[in-house]
């Protein structure tokens, strides 16, 4: 519990706290660490940890949450410290972004990429477990979209957001349910 005594009116001591050179330095080591380890992490993890966010965009917003809540509530963290990771953090999205534009082997490696699921009304088993996604999520994401029918579909994609762009027949015959109280008959 934070006690009233540690709350003080010194402008240096606010800003800077005690802290030396070597900490900033330890900080900027830190930052770089956890940035890269949690960005290979989301992108294990894959598309559907994120959502409509890319990997970058959930790691800026978790760190930049935790490192401006601490300093608007803790005391004894000096505003230089949090000021500091922020300002790394931006840094290294800008960086991030400038690379993955730069350098196509890059972006391969840290962007997911579009996969095609259903084809001419046909599940693309074969590319699930590059997502790993699997039959019943496919629907999911079908029956999200408003399509009843698999045969609906012409083509399917799973995009790098997670979420699933439909294209549909003009025409098409309904067969091949993917109602939930279909789903038996169709496997």
């Amino acid at each position: 519990m934070i006690q009233a005594s540690e709350y003080t009116f010194d402008i240096w001591k606010i800003l800077f706290g005690d802290f030396t050179v070597q900490i900033y330095l330890e900080i900027i080591l830190r930052v770089i660490i956890i940035m890269g380890y949690t960005i290979f992490m989301i992108r294990w993890l894959g598309k559907r940890v994120v959502g409509g966010l890319g990997s970058a965009d959930v790691l800026l917003i978790v760190a930049m949450g935790s490192a401006v809540g601490d300093a608007m509530f803790y005391p004894n963290i000096p505003l230089s410290i949090p000021i500091t990771v922020i300002t790394l953090i931006a840094a290294f999205q800008k960086l991030y972004v400038y690379i993955g534009i730069k350098y196509e082997s890059v972006r391969q490696i840290t962007d997911p990429k579009v996969m095609k699921l259903v084809e001419n009304g046909k599940l693309l088993k074969e590319n699930f477990t590059q997502d790993d996604i699997d039959e019943n999520e496919v629907y999911m994401l079908l029956r999200q979209q408003g399509i009843r029918f698999l045969s609906e579909v012409e083509h399917a994609y799973y995009e790098q957001s997670g979420a699933l762009s439909v294209y549909k027949f003009e025409n098409s015959k309904l067969e091949n349910s993917i109602l939930p109280e279909d789903l038996d008959e169709l496997k």
